[in-house]
């Protein structure tokens, strides 16, 4: 597993439970800290490890909610797999495979970057699997390509997804100089921000792996293979409705994703359950880490109003659908 002594430490006097699913040759962790309330689900992004989630747990687990921060496949030895594992639809179903595990109806999702576009493929297609959903960093894909149109320095911001299909070569560049390329990444995507050491040296030692290394790549990889089965499955879904109250969280100084392509991706007529946008201001793609008290306080906040409410919802449809 990653080097989570950071996460592993977060909650005060309550060590989280080493949970592990396997599936076929592959094994797949997760942190799991036991409460009485629902359950929320944290999934972290690129790159990045759990540890991202070190100030939000505490305040989860303190308000009473269950929580579980998995390991997203790839990230650790144990779950590298074929290249051709990383489409989002299959990212997806290790999530699902999570609320199978611990025998639950539903939860609450919380992901950053690559985890919140697993995270809105997840609620697409498995509405009744979730009470809510939150994706920080990240714009709902369904409209994308019309806002990245409307502005398009986006595509200058994503340079680093052309370089990434480049064979051999960016694998080299990830293993380079103690993580300078990664480190170099999180200022650049967090302008004025500077990372503590007990962030980004987990992510240098979880990338130093060559087969990690290979895997976290596959993910932009397998998101350019626009003809492969997996992905025509992402993008039916991705046209659905949204039935999942969602809470949209973008940094106003994102230098990886434009904050002003949020509100051209927001239709109100896409969200059955609502949506609401929070944009914090002097923060960038890692906004979570640079303003948590603020981003604790409105995910906190959003998850009372939502107790069960994507569950209720699908019940409903499902039952008026008959």
């Amino acid at each position: 597993m990653p080097n989570s002594a950071l996460l592993g430490h977060s909650v005060t006097g309550i060590k989280p439970q080493i949970l592990q699913k396997v599936c076929g040759k592959t094994t797949f962790s997760a942190y799991y800290w036991d409460g009485t309330g629902p359950l929320v689900m944290c999934c972290h992004g690129f790159p990045d490890t759990v540890n991202t989630w070190h100030r939000l747990v505490p305040a989860l687990v303190a308000s009473g909610y269950r929580v579980l921060v998995s390991v997203m496949p790839g990230y650790e030895s144990s779950s590298v797999a074929t290249s051709d594992h990383y489409f989002v639809s299959q990212l997806v179903e290790h999530l699902v495979g999570w609320i199978d595990h611990l025998d639950e109806e539903a939860a609450h999702l919380i992901g950053h970057d690559w985890g919140a576009v697993t995270a809105w493929l997840a609620v697409a297609s498995h509405p009744h699997r979730f009470f809510s959903m939150t994706s920080i960093a990240i714009p709902p894909p369904k409209r994308l390509f019309g806002a990245v149109v409307r502005h398009p320095g986006q595509l200058l911001r994503s340079w680093y997804i052309g370089l990434f299909q480049l064979p051999w070569l960016p694998e080299q560049v990830l293993g380079l100089g103690n993580g300078a390329f990664i480190r170099w990444l999180w200022r650049r995507w967090s302008p004025g921000w500077e990372p503590p050491e007990a962030l980004l040296q987990p992510v240098v030692e979880t990338l130093a792996e060559r087969p990690v290394r290979q895997a976290t790549l596959a993910y932009y990889r397998c998101l350019t293979r626009l003809l492969h089965p997996q992905h025509r499955k992402s993008r039916q879904a991705l046209t659905l409705p949204c039935q999942v109250p969602s809470l949209v969280i973008t940094g106003a100084r994102d230098g990886c994703m434009d904050t002003r392509l949020f509100e051209p991706t927001l239709w109100q007529r896409d969200f059955m359950a609502g949506v609401e946008l929070y944009r914090l201001m002097g923060a960038g793609h890692f906004c979570h880490l640079e303003k948590p008290d603020l981003v604790n306080a409105k995910i906190l906040k959003f998850l009372e109003m939502h107790p069960k409410g994507a569950k209720r919802l699908a019940d409903e449809l499902a039952r008026h659908l008959g």
